[in-house]
């Protein structure tokens, strides 16, 4: 399986305070790597030295092999796209116009997006089941749909590598999991490699292929889902005592101690209350 990204003994200080220190990890073709770990632990910074937006103090970080540092942004952007955790508002585009945005490094300045780029946009929304925003204004919409149209331009950007922040920050439900589910077909059917920041680790629990936990400043435990989704490890990375769920021979749940610990009691009918009081 091809190395798509290598980060090697990354270093990344802010006022000569290490933010990250000995990062080193690979991303395989295909794969799904999620990035779990508490507020303030870097994740997102780790995100932006990974496509140059910062550099970092020392380190490399391998595309196919090639330095980033010796590669032009737009030449970055062929081969890195990132969706960002929060999002202006821009101009009143309508969406597909958004989308159509993500074709920009491969157009020659000042030359136009042609019927392919905006078949690729259009392919890209309806991939995601959201072709029906593509001619609504993207300040309009609600929170949710913006990050899938993000995405739905990061998917028009590149089929290399999508660095992807906190994607299911601004989602519902069930939305969480519709993306979700369509990020792991993204890497099955078409053989993208994404790295995403995720608060809940069930959701990395059910949908990452590989993890990377970061704790003060570096990384805990890398590795597959299995291995590495232990109860002790999640406990670690968050600093509380958790329990597992199974919910089928594959698949587990993780959850504070001290919830699973609490007695089931039912609710009690009307009727049985009216009885007590007598």
């Amino acid at each position: 399986m091809a190395v798509v990204l290598e980060c090697r003994n990354l270093r990344f200080t802010y006022r000569q305070v290490p933010v990250l220190e000995h990062i080193s990890f690979k991303v395989h073709s295909g794969r799904f790597c999620a990035i779990l770990g508490r507020n303030g632990s870097g994740k997102t910074t780790l995100l932006h030295c990974l496509n140059n937006i910062l550099t970092p103090d020392s380190g490399e970080v391998l595309v196919h092999g090639q330095d980033i540092a010796d590669m032009g942004q737009n030449q970055i952007a062929q081969k890195i796209s990132l969706v960002p955790q929060e999002h202006l508002d821009i101009f009143p585009y309508q969406v597909i116009d958004v989308v159509v945005m993500g074709r920009a490094p491969f157009l020659r300045l000042s030359q136009r997006p042609g019927p392919s780029d905006f078949k690729a946009a259009r392919q890209a929304l309806d991939f995601l089941n959201a072709g029906s925003l593509a001619l609504k204004n993207f300040n309009q919409i609600s929170g949710g749909e913006r990050q899938i149209c993000l995405l739905a331009r990061a998917i028009t950007q590149t089929r290399h590598l999508m660095l992807l922040d906190e994607p299911t920050n601004h989602l519902d439900f069930n939305n969480q999991y519709h993306l979700l589910s369509a990020i792991k077909s993204l890497c099955r059917s078409k053989g993208i490699s994404i790295v995403a920041t995720l608060h809940d680790p069930n959701m990395a629990a059910l949908f990452a292929d590989d993890l990377i936990m970061v704790k003060n400043n570096t990384i805990m435990e890398q590795g597959s889902a299995d291995e590495t989704m232990t109860k002790k490890n999640i406990s670690a990375l968050y600093d509380i005592p958790l329990g597992i769920v199974k919910i089928n021979k594959q698949k587990k749940l993780f959850f504070p101690e001290s919830i699973l610990s609490e007695p089931m009691n039912p609710t009690k009918t009307r009727n049985e209350e009216d009885k007590g009081d007598h």
